[in-house]
Order: C-alpha cells, then sequence, then structure tokens
C-alpha cells in the first residue's frame, strides 16, 4: 500500500476526531470589548464578590447576596423588586418556616408586544460557596442587563428573575413567581442559566416549545453554539431538569436552559469557589444569553403554533446541522437497506451473523467491565479534578480496545473482512433504529456512520472500486462515526461523575454508554482499515484472518 494514501487516510480520522473536540472546548474571551458586549472580566468581578461563603434560602448570608444584586441593578438605573414568601425551612428544623425573596427587574423596550425572561437562582446549597453553582447565572444577568442597557433598546421587554429557593426539589422562588408574580403572565420565552461543573462547553441542556422554531432562533443568535439534539433529547427521556426551568417549562412557556457540566464532582460542595470557574465557560455562558436575549427581544410575536421538532448536532465550533425530526425513522429504513444489499452480494449471512454477535459481545462486556472498574473509582475517589478523571476515561479506552482486539482474536478467525464490516454496520443500524424509535433526537451519531458506512461496503465490492482509494474512504467513513460520537462520549462521561455533594444525582452507570460508543467506533475502525488494506475475498474460497 502506497505510504502517501496511508498517511492520507490518518490524517483524514485525526481531521475527523479535531472537529468532533473542538465544539467541546469554550472560546477564549477577546482580547478587548466594546462597551454594548458581554465582558467575563466584570462578570468574574461579581461572582467574586457574591461566593465567598454559603448561603442557602433563608440564612443572613443569603440576605446579603439579595442587598448586593439589588444594589448593582439600582447602580444600572433599574428599580428592582424583591418579591418576598413564607416557605418551608428546608434546611431547617421540621415545622418552621423562612423568608425567601426574588429579585425581579424590568428593562422596558420601545414597543413591547411580549417579553423575555432571563433566569438565574442566586441561592446555594448550604454545603458551597456556589461560585459556579450559581453565582456564575448571577454574575451574568447583571453584566447582560449592563450590556442591553448599553446599547440600543430592544422591542421587547427584557425581565431579569434572581430567583431564591431553587436548591430544594420544591423551586420555591420560580414557583412563586410563576404563581404569583403579574409580570409572569407577560413572558414568552426563558433562558434559564445552570451549571453542575467547573467548566466545558455552555450547552443548550433544555428546551421547551416549538424545537425547530427555537434551535433555528438559537443559531441565528448565538456567536458560539453548541447544541446536540441528544442532549435534550435525553433529559426529556429522564423526566426533564429539576431546575428553575422546569417551572417555566411546566407552564408551556417555550425557551432554553443553558449549562455547562464538566467537573461536577465539585457540585455543592466547598470547592466551588471562584478560582475554579473557567473564564472560558463563562465567557460562552455570558455571550451567548446576551446574544440570545437580544435577539428574542426584537423579534416580532408570532412563534408558529406547531410543534415541529429538529434532530441537532454541531460540526466544529461554528457549524450546526440540524433537520426536522420527520426524517428521522424514514432515513432510518432507507439506511437499513444499504447493508442488506451489502450483504446480499457477500453470500456470507451466517458469518454476517457471526459477526454481528461478536459484535454484542464486545459491547457487553466492555460495558460491564467498565461500570465495575469505574464503580470502584468513583466510589475511592469522588472528588476526582478534571485531569484525573481524563486519565481515568484514558484507562477505561485503552482496557475496552483490549476487550475489543480479544474478542477479535477468539470469535472473528473465520470471518471474511467484507462480512466482519457488514455485521458491525448492522450493529449500528440497529442501535440508531431503536434510538429513532425511542428518542429521534439521540440516534444521528449512529445512523449517519451506518450509511455511509454501507454506501463504501457496496462501493468496495463494486468493479468501479479503486485500491488506492479505499482506505481513505473507509476512514472517512470511521471519521464521520467519531466526529459525531465525541460530543456524546464527553456529556455522558460527564453525568457519570461522581457528585458527593449531592449523591442523588450521581449516574455512575452511565459510564457504560461512552465505553459503549468507543467500543463501536474501535470496531468500525479495526474492520474498515482490515478490509480497505485487503483483497476482499469470498468467504467460502479462501477464509482470512482479520487480525
Amino acid at each position: 500500500m502506497n505510504r502517501v494514501v496511508l498517511i492520507a487516510s490518518w490524517i483524514v480520522l485525526l481531521v475527523a476526531v479535531a472537529l468532533g473536540v473542538i465544539p467541546l472546548i469554550p472560546p477564549s474571551p477577546p482580547a478587548e470589548l466594546d462597551a454594548v458586549e458581554f465582558s467575563v472580566t466584570r462578570a468574574f468581578d461579581h461572582i467574586e464578590r457574591i461566593s465567598q461563603e454559603p448561603h442557602p434560602m433563608g440564612s443572613l448570608a443569603n440576605q446579603r447576596v439579595r442587598a448586593d444584586i439589588v444594589a448593582q441593578l439600582e447602580m444600572l438605573g433599574l428599580e428592582p423588586e424583591v418579591q418576598t414568601v413564607e416557605v418551608m425551612d428546608y434546611f431547617g428544623e421540621p415545622g418552621n418556616s423562612v423568608e425567601i425573596g426574588n429579585v425581579v427587574a424590568r428593562i422596558p423596550g420601545t414597543a413591547p408586544t411580549t417579553a423575555v425572561a432571563v433566569v438565574g437562582h442566586y441561592d446555594t446549597n448550604p454545603t458551597t460557596p456556589g461560585a459556579n453553582d450559581n453565582g456564575s447565572a448571577v454574575a451574568i444577568l447583571l453584566e447582560v442587563a449592563r450590556a442591553i442597557l448599553a446599547d440600543q433598546p430592544l422591542h421587547n421587554d427584557v425581565i431579569l428573575v434572581f430567583t431564591d429557593g431553587e436548591e430544594p426539589a420544591p423551586r420555591f422562588g420560580s414557583s412563586a413567581f410563576i404563581m404569583e408574580h403579574p409580570w409572569a403572565g407577560d413572558i414568552d420565552f426563558v433562558i434559564n442559566l445552570e451549571t453542575i461543573g467547573s467548566g466545558g462547553q455552555s450547552t443548550i441542556s433544555g428546551m421547551n416549545g416549538p424545537g425547530r422554531w427555537v434551535i433555528d432562533q438559537y443559531l441565528k443568535a448565538v456567536p458560539n453554539p453548541a447544541a446536540f439534539s441528544f442532549l435534550t433529547a435525553l433529559v426529556e427521556l429522564i423526566g426533564g431538569s429539576n431546575t428553575d426551568f422546569a417551572t417555566f417549562r411546566d407552564e408551556g412557556i417555550a425557551g432554553v436552559e443553558f449549562a455547562y457540566l464538566r467537573g461536577s464532582p465539585i457540585y455543592h460542595t466547598p470547592a466551588d469557589t471562584p478560582d475554579r470557574v473557567s473564564l472560558r465557560s463563562l465567557q460562552q455562558h455570558g455571550a451567548n444569553t446576551l446574544a440570545l436575549t437580544r435577539h428574542i427581544g426584537n423579534l416580532e410575536p408570532g412563534q408558529p403554533s406547531e410543534d415541529a421538532n429538529a434532530v441537532f448536532f454541531n460540526l466544529g465550533r461554528f457549524n450546526v446541522v440540524r433537520y426536522p425530526t420527520t426524517w428521522v425513522l424514514p432515513l432510518a429504513l432507507v439506511t437499513g437497506v444499504v447493508p442488506a444489499i451489502a450483504g446480499w452480494r457477500q453470500k456470507a449471512w451466517r458469518e454476517i451473523l457471526r459477526s454481528v454477535a461478536a459484535t454484542l459481545v464486545t459491547i457487553l462486556v466492555s460495558a460491564v467491565v467498565a461500570v465495575g472498574v469505574w464503580t470502584v473509582l468513583a466510589n475511592q475517589r469522588d472528588a476526582m479534578s478534571v485531569l484525573e478523571s481524563y486519565l481515568y476515561l484514558g484507562g477505561l479506552f485503552l482496557l475496552t480496545a483490549g476487550i475489543v482486539i480479544a474478542v477479535a482474536r477468539l470469535i472473528r478467525r473465520q470471518i471474511g473482512e467484507g462480512p466482519n464490516a457488514t455485521g458491525v454496520l448492522i450493529v449500528w443500524w440497529a442501535l440508531g433504529l431503536l434510538t429513532a424509535i425511542v428518542a429521534p433526537g439521540m440516534g444521528y451519531f449512529f445512523m449517519w456512520p451506518a450509511l455511509a458506512g454501507g454506501i463504501t461496503l457496496l462501493w468496495w465490492s463494486s468493479s468501479l472500486a479503486n485500491r488506492w482509494w479505499r482506505p481513505i474512504l473507509s476512514m472517512l467513513v470511521v471519521g464521520i462515526a467519531f466526529l459525531l460520537s465525541i460530543p456524546a462520549i464527553e456529556i455522558f462521561y460527564q453525568f457519570a461523575q461522581p457528585r458527593p455533594g449531592n449523591p442523588d444525582s450521581e449516574l455512575i452507570p452511565f459510564i457504560a454508554i461512552p465505553i459503549v460508543l468507543f467500543a463501536l467506533l474501535v470496531e468500525l475502525l479495526r474492520v474498515f482499515w482490515v478490509g480497505s488494506t485487503k483483497r476482499l475475498t469470498p468467504v467460502h474460497e479462501t477464509p482470512t484472518l482479520n487480525e
């Protein structure tokens, strides 16, 4: 095989991997800013000021933070109100009550027909100073207000809602605002800010309303999009986020929730201090919030009435692919035809079924081993740093690759390259079909590689196949799979992190999902690389080794 071709093939894969990783890295804050732009420096100053100690609802420290928010809003020329309500003392003695206070302020539009609300809670869990959760939201709301007031007035009103009492499950503050505050009925769109980590990309973690319309507005507005429909579909599957966003969602108000997730072992712990706030993440979190607020604030009324949804995902930093969910099932059915044709041409269904079985064994063994190892690690190192957690992930990847190779040696010795690849693609397609039925926003990272791989298999066996191009096209298939799967591996891994400050939110068994995805990627790489660099021989003529 020509060395240049081999090098070119691996370059294709590396470029695809880079495109998958780039959306997960927040951009650097700009060196110079206009007064009307989001300033991460100003926002961080707010975080440092209010996040020196825990300030749970009902505490004197929380009253001090509330007074600081009021003072900052008044300095901007706004007229904040404090909506107070008596609620049960969730963190104190049973039967006692405490007073909480939502701070609300309104920025009038020039000819308002509706209002957009920007929401973030300012109370913390009793164990944490809450620099990320949710001092970052308070800082962003204050900086968004400053930037909007420094620019041309918007068409519609902007309502700033700093809620109290969010940390308990009842979401006291947002519930009181929705039920009792007269401004609640004016809101047609909400942007809620949350975080459960110390960094990572600020992404859409929840959506409500006409999905295609909402994602279109987001993409028209924000400078640094990070949007993956598998995440919003997952959140819907598990019943939605248990945050202030749920209060607005349950009232049928359209909107989005932004969050960053990396480093969540500090969530609700004393380690959530200002020095643990990523300025990159804060910049993306805030700049996207400001841009979307301005965009919605200048829209004329008239959301689409139909609740049409979309599949969407990043390709690189600035490009987001989106298409209607109505395409998902037809695409899955069409994709299934391609490996079926490839299998019919190979006339080796027994070998293909053996390859399917081998792939399923690989998935099962990898998942069981990963869950066992990760559970032990999470119990022993529940306060792991971000770097440490990725070192563990790298070790799990090496272990998974070893399992893939071992299963290949044990089971795949008498299966030809073509049937091997077809069997692996059938598993990718089956997972895509399953997710297309259960959660249409999740299946794209299975379906597109299955379709590209099936077309490549048909090309392998045609008279037009050119040996010179085969490795490059095969690595393109693998590259597509890596590009689409890397964000899912990253985000599912963040869900699987130990959280000593909030064990109820731990999803340790979720480690099986990134490991299964990685096992599938390694299998795809193995069978397509071997198949592209060897002559395809019918199984019944000359059995070949795949290793």
